[in-house]
């Protein structure tokens, strides 16, 4: 029994980023609950947060972002992109984004980052020549996956010295959120305060 008096609500900064890429078109509430696997409580608590800092407005058809709120993921957008699906990694659904412009990382750090935030696994990757490859020895993806790597050149623009991060997980839900912790974790200092503001 959870010592929490009822349905505590309760969202990530990973789920605040996904909703803002979500919101570029309008969608209804229980659409997010479902694709980011969160409690309708949380998703309306969050909703309630964004409409506090005047970033979406709300219709029939739905939620969505306002000029503000384009705003602020424009700032977002400079750092890392939306994830995307990219089909499956041993058998479980993939999902990938990319950094721009990380500095310093350590690919196996990074992997740990997203295996603590429920991904079976992940690949970090960076652009050379507009090919994705493994940092450690430049081997392109291509070589051993060419279906996946197809497929990240199919979503994403990639410039050279991006970062391309690829993680699986059970859930799509988690596999998109793990993409995203490992963003935040080489660029959540850059990000607007009012989206920091949105978990504290």
């Amino acid at each position: 029994m959870s010592w929490k008096r009822g349905a505590y609500p309760e969202f990530t900064l990973e789920d605040a980023v996904a909703v803002l890429f979500m919101l570029q078109n309008p969608t209804g509430r229980k659409a997010i609950s479902e694709v980011l696997d969160l409690g309708e409580g949380s998703v309306r608590t969050l909703l309630k947060k964004l409409a506090a800092l005047e970033v979406i407005s709300s219709t029939q058809r739905g939620h969505s972002l306002n000029e503000r709120g384009m705003e602020l993921l424009e700032e977002i957008s400079k750092h890392f992109s939306e994830v995307h699906r990219i089909g499956e990694v041993e058998g479980y659904p993939a999902c990938a984004l990319t950094v721009k412009g990380a500095g310093e990382f350590k690919s196996i750090e990074l992997r740990d980052e997203a295996i603590r935030f429920f991904a079976k696994g992940a690949m970090i990757l960076v652009v050379r020549d507009g090919e994705p490859v493994f940092p450690e020895d430049g081997r392109p993806l291509s070589e051993t996956m060419p279906e996946l790597a197809g497929k990240i050149k199919e979503a994403f623009k990639l410039n050279d010295g991006d970062l391309v991060v690829v993680t699986w997980a059970e859930k799509e839900a988690d596999a998109m959120k793990s993409a995203y912790h490992v963003a935040l974790t080489l660029k959540g200092d850059g990000l607007p305060e009012e989206i920091k503001s949105l978990v504290r």
